[in-house]
């Protein structure tokens, strides 16, 4: 299930966004998705790793 967010952004932001969505063939808003996601995983690893050093 997909959830509609306004998003509230810096205008510079916006425009790199939209280039990096341009080279990669993406609609901004996927590029947007795609950007989160991967933030999301590099937190899980990062969290992943602290208790594999903390153990």
């Amino acid at each position: 299930m997909r959830k509609e967010y306004i998003l509230r952004i810096d205008e510079d932001l916006f425009e790199e966004v939209k280039k990096l969505a341009d080279k990669n063939e993406r609609s901004i808003n996927a590029q947007i998705v795609y950007i989160l996601k991967n933030e999301v995983e590099k937190e899980k690893d990062m969290k992943k790793e602290d208790k594999v050093v903390k153990n």
